[in-house]
């Protein structure tokens, strides 16, 4: 034996043994829940009054033991009638008689007296049971004979079994059994419905086109299960009844087939035999549903298993050629996928030994399916987030070349954009201090050379270039700042001004700390339009009290509102250039400014809205 075989050979082992515990894990885990999802518990109330002593009546008018399997009375014909007695100590009570489960139609004759049904459900075959209400009149004290008709087109009568109880609990099991019998069927034709309409978007322009159709195909064929189930759709015939079931299953496997044969590697290599079987079988079950006594039971039974034996043949195929590409690869999807044959032969023993009308991949189909999907989900995604780390690799090297060359080309970016910035913040300061303390300067200039120039003149044009240059330092010092803080630092400034002039400030700031910046050259232009408002309160309001109130205006804005309690005349505000220069600085900075002059002081309002 050669040496280096042993590691290949003890790893191919290693995988085998993991290929093993997947697929147990896997089918251990799903029939466990199919378990939980349908526990084969027998209601205790359908348990205690069920009827043991069902009888067959032949044609001769002589009682045998009706024949069949252990869930099931069978009758030879088309028609049967069950014979059963029930012994009553309170006839006055009633009784109520429940077939869960029988086929085509049903009448119930008691002690001779044949008793309507009291609900007559719309499914066929009796899916949801026949009930019947016995008034006291029709019964008597000890011994009462029931006798039900059974009939149907085709094949031999069944009846499941036969029920007889007073009123009360077993009207409240009756109702509770239909439900669980309605429900999963309502429940697969949305989940198919659902799962089709999802696959079919999804294949839209995807690389996976082929796989979404199959995969859709497949939902489709057990939503159709289900809507066979509830038998909606169904017309009367018996035979189209039982072809349309066949259909949905050859249509259910037809879909699983394909998309199992393009989910692993190396395919689709059944889809020449799909399209030669599947129109056979489709001849074959349409021929047999427009006919008298519809497909013999034999007969129906050889079509299913052979559906259900090709479609396992190429489905365990499927997954053998994926295991033979990749198995370390494979060996999830492999686990999955088997649910399908141990699912479908499950069925197909059940239906051939219990449920004579019962062969139905679908309701659990959908959830293997289903996890066959979200399995094929996560593993695409896996592999396209290894194809990214590879492109990454690849991307990684050309970046690592341009790498230093952009940032070079980054850094000198952030200087020149440095530059500019402080090239751009010298020109605005000295267009402030040019427009603002520079023009004032000159006043005094000129002021100073004329004798007669009031001396008061001087000192209040040179007060006001000293108040605009420390606007503009208060301007700066507040970079960084929120309005809040930078509208205090104004606040010791207009409390001086207001003293000096004999007059009181109120300040009232609503911010609370909230996180609104402005640019210096924003906060300049407010600090000279609050400083405007309170030159001309002192100067010509006559008041007493100054209030300064600042709050949020909109989502982000400030609201700045000044007023006086003087009485000034309306054109005090309509005369000179400072009202103008406050409008300008207002519209410069994006924000409105309105002024209200009344019986009650002077107001002005300055609204800087979110930026």
């Amino acid at each position: 034996m050669n040496p280096a075989a042993s590691p290949v050979i003890a790893f191919r082992h290693a995988q085998t043994i993991r290929m093993i515990i997947w697929i147990i894990a896997v089918q251990a885990a799903f029939w466990s829940l199919a378990l939980l999802v349908r526990p084969p518990v027998i209601d205790p109330v359908f348990k205690q009054n069920r009827l043991a002593d069902v009888a067959l009546q032949g044609p001769d008018g002589q009682m045998r033991e009706p024949g069949g399997r252990p869930n099931y009375y069978l009758g030879e014909g088309r028609e049967a009638r069950f014979v059963a007695t029930v012994r009553l100590d309170s006839p006055d009570q009633g009784l109520v008689v429940f077939a869960p489960r029988y086929n085509r139609w049903a009448r119930l004759s008691v002690n001779g007296q044949v008793i309507p049904l009291s609900d007559a459900p719309a499914w066929r075959g009796g899916r949801l049971g026949g009930k019947w209400v016995v008034p006291p009149g029709f019964l008597r004290a000890g011994r009462n004979v029931l006798t039900l008709d059974i009939g149907r087109e085709c094949c031999r009568a069944y009846l499941a079994a036969l029920i007889a109880a007073p009123p009360g609990p077993i009207d409240r099991a009756i109702r509770q059994w239909r439900l669980q019998s309605a429900l999963p069927p309502i429940g697969l034709m949305v989940l198919g419905l659902f799962g089709a309409v999802s696959c079919l978007m999804a294949a839209g322009r995807s690389p996976y086109r082929q796989l979404g159709h199959a995969a859709a195909l497949a939902f489709i064929g057990m939503a159709l299960g289900g809507v066979w189930q509830i038998d909606v759709l169904t017309p009367s015939s018996e035979p189209l009844y039982g072809a349309a079931g066949q259909l949905t299953l050859l249509a259910t496997f037809s879909g699983l087939v394909a998309l199992a044969d393009r989910w692993f590697p190396g395919g689709p290599r059944f889809d020449r035999y799909l399209t030669v079987l599947a129109p056979a079988f489709f001849v074959v079950i349409a021929a047999t549903a427009f006919t008298t006594d519809g497909m013999p039971t034999l007969l129906r039974n050889l079509v299913d298993t052979t559906i259900v034996v090709l479609a396992n043949i190429a489905i365990i195929a499927c997954v053998r050629r994926g295991l033979q590409q990749d198995r370390q690869a494979w060996i999830p999807d492999a686990a999955v996928v088997l649910l399908v044959p141990s699912i479908s032969l499950a069925d197909l023993i059940d239906s051939i030994q219990v449920d004579p009308l019962a062969l139905s991949i679908a309701p659990l189909g959908v959830l293997a399916l289903a996890i066959l999907l979200m399995l094929g989900i996560v593993r695409r995604a896996r592999m396209l987030s290894r194809r990214l780390e590879d492109a990454n690799i690849l991307l990684d090297a050309r970046i690592a070349e341009k790498q230093a060359e952009l940032e070079a080309t980054a850094e000198l970016l952030r200087q020149r954009e440095a530059e500019a910035a402080v090239q751009g913040e010298r020109s605005r300061i000295m267009r402030d201090m040019h427009d603002g303390m520079g023009g004032q300067l000159l006043s005094v200039l000129m002021l100073s050379r004329d004798e007669n120039s009031p001396r008061h003149m001087i000192t209040r044009t040179v007060e006001q270039a000293i108040d605009d240059l420390r606007l503009l330092i208060d301007s700066l010092d507040s970079v960084g700042d929120t309005m809040d803080i930078a509208l205090g630092q104004f606040r010791e400034r207009a409390e001086t001004k207001l003293r000096a002039a004999g007059m009181k400030l109120v300040w009232s700031n609503a911010l609370d700390g909230h996180s609104i910046m402005l640019a210096p050259g924003a906060i300049l232009a407010v600090y000279r339009i609050m400083q405007e408002a309170i030159n001309n309160a002192v100067r010509h309001s006559g008041g007493q009290v100054v209030s300064l109130a600042i709050s949020r205006y909109g989502s982000n804005g400030i609201e700045i509102a000044i007023a006086d309690d003087g009485r000034p005349g309306a054109g005090l505000w309509k005369r000179g250039r400072g009202l103008s220069n406050m409008e300008m600085r207002a519209q410069t900075i994006g924000g409105s400014l309105a002024i209200e002059t009344g019986a009650h002081g002077t107001r002005v309002v300055l609204r800087i809205p979110a930026h």
